[in-house]
């Protein structure tokens, strides 16, 4: 049977017999492709077992013969049905040696039916001319073949095409069963190298002629099989030996006739360019890099396990480096954004987050979206709780990892959901926590979870209770440690924050981390920079203790403690210092932007802004410092935009209102300038500045304001001009200075006692100081002259509350309340009036205000006092 190979178009043969009825796997000799290779239906072999009865010895060899030397396909060898596939009558490889070459093949134009080729052939033997077409088709005489085969060798001849004719289909071995080495799966020999033909073309080698049977030995042959046999016998000797090559090269593949090409590898695919940009920077940290990729892998997971702030740190490292040696490690990008997320939470800058983004999504895409890439992505969106749309991606990745993760895997995911719902639910928020448990009851981080759980919603008994669990199990799980320390500072209890961290920084092997937060404690909470300074100053002779983040941490809060103090110099020189040892840490950058414009010094300023711009925790805040830069570079345009971007971004930014009226009023827009006074005038005086109870990137407090004394009252055109005074004597209360204020406000209220802005300042500064009468009469007439004024109310209510008037009282606040609802102070000063007479309400009311503004601490305070009272 002829056969194309379906990929290279190369033709080879193989005998019919050796196809089975499921057909059998045919390698090209060229390529060396596999195909499966079916019997024709068409094939004489195909039809034998519907022939007639046998015919006779002679007949059947009298019509095997003509079949024998049937003219040649046109395009094809000079063997019917065996064209090369290529084109011409060039000799297929498969046969030489086989078939005689000479003037007997060359086609004649013999008459149809008749054998071609008028030349005579001799016997190679006797040299006896060949008349019979059968005998020039074996090259030999008859006579010549009955001496070369004696009869003892006859049987075993004619046994082989009796047993074929009993089962006419013989199934190839599986070509995976034949040893490349040169022997079979079965212990047979291999063959040895195919002679080439074109050494003797008209010799045959002897061996394909020694197993061919006689025309003797096929009469005997075929009284078992009848004329099938016969037929089935003399095809064979003109295909046999071409099959048989033809199994030879497909089979065993002798070397020296076809040289297998070796397989290319494929390529990977290229590293995404995302992944790619990273490399570079993250090799300048780890220049001495060793070890296997896998090996780093390893090495953070066991520092992910741990559950631990610093351990997240050292787990950040540990993936980067995975990430180095094998950039095509999706766990180690999996591994690296889950360390960040959990090590580094809400205080994750923008450049991290954004590239931490990247890579995570950029994994997803490469891998697919595994259960830990999901879960590492849902984490990182759970970084900023502030927005709506990150919480959302955050919940719907959780939710894809519920449908398709293991159990460990969705405990992970009922985190991420149960943490969702930490601020607006937390009967959903503990649903999805004891769901973690159900599936994982080792996982340690929903306990502290559950603890932010019951700080969220006020219960800071069952908060403070649930972290104190934690720690028992692990006294070295330092965010437990933290959380416990940060609520007692939020609701007014320093002392027992202060004990919390002590226990820890006792003995000489005191946890560094406890004593820095100690220093820390001492010039953000209470006040005394000096002191603070000392204790750093003291850190840091024992720096063979510490790593190298904490040291740079402790020398950015010496540069904050120091400038506090007064002393610019030495903090400029603790912020370089920081620098030299962690390069881009934002919070030096900002010290040093702040020692620069408390200087005036515009170009230092500039060139330390790209240091923090972007990677600090309050993107307000960094507009308002960007407008403050524009306005020592007297662009007012510039740095009102900037400062209108900052109230879009938190309302709360008093500092913004105040500043957005002097760059009004320096880009001569007086008008626009007085309305975002007259808005800062009408805001709550009593709430603080958003910031928290401890931080890395610290501002004394109303430093955003340190230098715009005196700009107001440059809009003062004439001394009956009260207006310029009364916002001047606002920004002075907001920078802390309050007996210059006080005067102002005295020098406003002279002019125009009608000015209910004056009238309530004077009310509330006067409260103070302990005077209440005096600010109960200055409040009552702020009412009588600004009944449209919030602020009027609001220092009304306050004098009142002080004169234990409780019900005016609560009805002026709630007058203030009608007119401005954001006035928080307000809502707490009526909590407060309540908690012994409507203990439900007043709790209300609390809730609602930590709820809106979470850095409002005499909420938090009163909810404390609340709770603990039962």
């Amino acid at each position: 049977m002829r056969i194309v190979c379906q990929k290279c178009a190369a033709a080879y043969a193989i005998e019919d017999r050796l196809i089975s009825p499921k057909g059998v796997r045919a390698q090209c000799p060229r390529c060396r492709h596999l195909q499966l290779v079916k019997k024709d239906p068409t094939s004489a072999e195909a039809g034998a077992p519907e022939a007639a009865a046998p015919a006779p010895p002679a007949a059947a060899k009298a019509a095997a013969r003509p079949a024998a030397a049937a003219p040649p396909a046109p395009a094809g060898d000079g063997l019917p049905g065996y064209g090369d596939g290529i084109g011409g009558s060039a000799p297929d490889p498969l046969f030489d040696g086989l078939i005689p070459s000479g003037p007997s093949w060359a086609p004649t134009g013999a008459a149809p039916g008749k054998p071609q080729g008028a030349a005579r052939v001799g016997c190679r033997e006797c040299n006896k001319p060949l008349t019979d077409p059968f005998d020039q088709a074996i090259g030999t005489c008859e006579d010549c073949r009955q001496k070369a085969s004696p009869a003892g060798e006859s049987a075993p001849a004619a046994a082989a095409p009796a047993s074929a004719a009993s089962n006419p289909f013989i199934d190839l071995p599986p070509l995976e069963s034949i040893d490349m080495s040169g022997v079979s799966a079965t212990g047979a020999p291999a063959l040895g190298p195919e002679p080439r033909s074109s050494a003797n073309r008209s010799q045959p080698p002897k061996p394909a002629y020694a197993a061919m049977p006689s025309p003797q030995n096929a009469k005997q042959g075929s009284e078992g099989g009848g004329g099938i046999l016969l037929g089935l016998l003399l095809a064979l000797v003109l295909v046999g030996g071409g099959a048989g090559g033809a199994y030879y090269f497909l089979v065993m593949k002798p070397q020296t006739e076809v040289v297998a090409k070796p397989v290319q590898p494929v390529a990977p695919p290229p590293v995404p360019s995302v992944i790619q940009a990273v490399l570079p920077r993250w090799e300048l940290r780890f220049l001495d890099l060793s070890g296997t990729s896998a090996e780093k892998l390893e090495e953070g997971m066991k520092l992910l396990a741990q559950d631990q702030r610093s351990a997240y740190s050292e787990a950040e490292e540990s993936f980067q480096q995975a990430l180095l040696l094998d950039p095509r490690n999706d766990a180690a990008i999996a591994g690296y954004v889950q360390a960040a997320a959990l090590g580094r939470g809400t205080s994750i800058d923008k450049n991290t987050f954004e590239e931490a983004t990247l890579l995570v999504e950029a994994a997803e895409e490469r891998a697919g979206r595994t259960p830990a890439l999901l879960l590492a992505h849902a984490n990182l969106m759970l970084t900023r709780p502030n927005q709506p749309e990150a919480i959302g991606q955050a919940k719907r990745l959780a939710e894809e990892v519920l449908t398709k993760g293991i159990d460990v895997d969705k405990a992970e995911a009922h985190v991420v959901l149960g943490r969702t719902y930490l601020k607006t639910s937390m009967g959903l928020a503990n649903q999805h926590f004891d769901s973690a448990l159900t599936l994982a009851p080792n996982l340690q981080r929903v306990t502290y979870y559950r603890a932010l759980s019951h700080e969220a919603a006020g219960e800071y008994s069952l908060a403070l209770e649930a972290l104190k669990g934690r720690l028992d199990k692990d006294p070295e799980h330092w965010d437990s440690l933290a959380a416990m320390a940060r609520i007692y500072l939020e609701v007014g209890e320093v002392e027992q924050a202060r004990k919390l961290y002590e226990s820890r920084a006792k003995g000489p092997d005191g946890d560094g981390r406890a004593l820095l937060t100690l220093a820390v404690m001492r010039y953000q909470v209470d006040g005394n920079a000096t002191a603070a300074a000392k204790e750093l100053r003291a850190l840091l002779k024992n720096r063979q203790r510490y790593g190298e983040r904490e040291i740079s941490e402790a020398l950015v809060h010496l540069a904050a403690a120091e400038r506090m103090a007064g002393n610019t110099e030495a903090g400029v020189k603790a912020a370089e210092e920081a620098l030299g040892a962690t390069k881009d840490l934002p919070a030096a950058y900002l010290q040093l932007f702040l020692a620069a414009l408390g200087r005036g010094d515009a170009t230092k300023a500039a060139s330390s802004l790209a240091g923090f711009q972007g990677k600090t925790e309050d993107a307000a805040l960094e507009k308002v410092l960007e407008g403050r830069l524009r306005l020592t570079e007297r662009k007012p345009a510039e740095a009102l935009e900037l400062f209108q971007d900052a109230l879009k971004l938190d309302s709360r930014r008093e500092d913004a209102l105040l500043l957005a009226g002097i760059a009004a009023a320096s880009a001569g827009r007086r008008d626009d300038a007085f309305r975002s006074f007259f808005q800062a005038l009408q805001s709550d005086p009593m709430r603080p500045m958003p910031r928290p109870v401890t931080t890395l990137y610290f501002l004394r407090p109303g430093e955003t304001l340190v230098g715009m004394k005196g700009a107001i009252l440059e809009m003062k055109k004439e001394s009956m001009d009260v207006a310029p005074s009364l916002y001047e004597g606002l920004l002075l209360v907001h920078m802390g200075e309050r007996p210059e204020a006080e005067r102002l406000f005295r020098e406003v209220y002279d002019l125009d006692p009608n000015n209910a802005g004056a009238a309530a300042y004077l009310s509330l500064l006067a409260l103070h100081r302990g005077e209440g009468p005096r600010a109960r009469t200055l409040g009552a007439q702020a009412v009588a002259v600004g009944r449209q004024q919030p602020i009027a109310h609001f220092a009304n209510g306050l004098a009142l509350q002080e004169n234990k008037k409780w019900e005016p009282a609560k009805r002026s606040l709630r007058d203030a309340l009608g007119l401005a609802p954001a006035l928080l102070s307000a809502e707490v000063k009526l909590a407060e009036m309540e908690m012994t007479s409507n203990r439900t309400s007043a709790r209300e009311r609390l809730l609602k205000v930590a709820g809106l503004d979470p850095t409002y601490l005499a909420a938090k305070r009163l909810l404390f006092l609340l709770d603990r009272q039962g």
